[in-house]
């Protein structure tokens, strides 16, 4: 769907939807859902359509699907149904309640926030039923376990014996985040009451049973499918071009755990006492900008793509008047930026482990003031000296001598023990194994 249908079917999905909420217009509504499915082209089934899914979309997490399902998908019609439906039957019934709850904090003492969970929950129900009977669908595909308007779409689900499965993707995290995560989740006993969950490691699926978000016999190891992309990549002798993947504020912190239950919450925690949440990345990204400037001004012809995430608060002003040869892109994933450059700056992110699989150089900016918790805010990845710049000056002569380095692709650059610890897929069977991971729970099976 181009840009321009989006935004009209946004337009009217906007409009109608709290209209079709508020005068419990079920079947007007079922249909309009069903008009906002659109297959995913894609990973059409090679065979007669069996079963029908309806996913959830979200980047990187509708990557791992297609990459895994391009391949080995026999039966399954895939449909993709924007987010934003369920959010606005969410923000319609909670009103102007909705400030009391977010995705990382969703549990509430108040009990008109909890009654209107129960009619959020009852109207889902009641949707499901009609939208079962008129579309016959089989199960409901999803990324993350905390997203605000799908907390009780899950429910929903299970009430109704629909298998709602989690492609959870949302485990790449440094030490303080985990301890930050297990002390939250445990103390909050938020669960997932969906189906079943694939997770992309061994440390993901420790991480959601030990903080009481599911039980270990529902979550399945499966590994991160995209990264096939990246290995393929290894093959392909890369262009003289570098690739920073924009430093994100609060990547690999726990500030957004903070900011949603305050510091009080975390009066037990032994690292609160000492971390500061104020803490982020902000002064990192502006000297790793800074350099990237310099550099592309004295090498004119290098080739310098900056990719920012998709709704990271950026300060626009530091992009402004930069040289010829630096474009920076805002919108779609950064991956397919890396098939042509031989440089991967990132910090903290799972797109510096997509550049360690495609055996790109990478360099990481390490010029930041350092604090007793600072080698538990960053990702372990066993990487040499030759791939941090330690000041400044450091990180521009190691970005020169990579540039100017011949890239061998029979040569391997990077130790690749962090792909199996944080994205299970070293051997790269991630796809396959996704793939019996929905097969085998396309159909709902009692006490699971």
């Amino acid at each position: 769907m181009n840009n321009l249908l989006k935004k009209i079917r946004n337009g009217f999905n906007k409009i109608l939807i709290p209209f079709l909420v508020k005068q419990q217009m079920y079947n007007l509504l079922c249909l309009l859902l069903i008009l906002n499915l659109n297959k995913i082209k894609k990973i059409m089934p090679k065979n007669r359509t069996k079963f029908k899914a309806i996913v959830l979309t979200k980047s990187a997490g509708i990557e791992d699907l297609i990459e895994s399902q391009k391949k080995f998908n026999n039966n399954i019609l895939y449909l993709n149904c924007p987010r934003t439906f369920f959010k606005h039957i969410f923000s319609t019934i909670f009103e102007n309640k909705m400030h009391v709850l977010n995705d990382y904090k969703y549990s509430s003492k108040i009990k008109e926030i909890e009654n209107l969970k129960i009619k959020y929950r009852n109207f889902l129900i009641s949707l499901l039923k009609i939208l079962k009977k008129k579309y016959s669908f089989d199960i409901f595909i999803g990324f993350n376990f905390n997203y605000l308007s799908e907390r009780e779409l899950h429910v929903a689900c299970h009430e109704l014996k629909i298998p709602f499965l989690l492609l959870f993707k949302e485990s790449i995290h440094t030490k303080i985040q985990e301890k930050y995560f297990l002390y939250t989740y445990k103390k909050v006993n938020e669960k997932f009451n969906g189906y079943k969950v694939a997770v992309y490691s061994n440390y993901a699926k420790k991480l959601l049973h030990n903080s009481n978000i599911i039980n270990k016999k529902n979550i399945k190891v499966v590994g991160c499918s995209r990264l096939a992309l990246s290995y393929e990549y290894k093959k392909i002798i890369p262009k003289n071009q570098i690739l920073y993947y924009a430093i994100q504020s609060n990547r690999g912190l726990p500030n957004t755990l903070v900011k949603s239950y305050k510091n009080f919450f975390f009066s037990d925690l032994e690292q609160h006492k000492k971390f500061d949440p104020r803490h982020d990345w902000k002064s990192l990204h502006n000297k790793t900008l800074k350099v990237l400037k310099n550099f592309a001004n004295k090498n004119p012809k290098i080739s310098i793509i900056i990719k920012s995430k998709i709704g990271e608060k950026t300060d626009t002003g530091k992009y402004k008047n930069l040289p010829k040869n630096i474009k920076v892109y805002r919108r779609g994933t950064g991956h397919k930026f890396l098939k042509d450059s031989k440089v991967v700056i990132a910090w903290n992110t799972t797109a510096v482990l997509e550049g360690i699989a495609a055996n790109r150089f990478i360099l990481l900016p390490y010029f930041t003031k350092k604090n007793e918790f600072f080698n538990s805010m960053e990702l372990k990845l066993g990487l040499k000296k030759k791939n941090y710049g330690y000041t400044e000056n450091d990180f521009y002569k190691k970005l020169s001598l990579f540039v100017e380095k011949k890239y061998k692709k029979n040569e391997v650059n990077n130790n690749l023990q962090s792909l199996k610890y944080y994205l299970g897929n070293k051997d790269n069977n991630a796809g396959l194994r996704l793939n019996r991971f929905l097969n085998n729970n396309v159909i709902y099976k009692q006490n699971n």
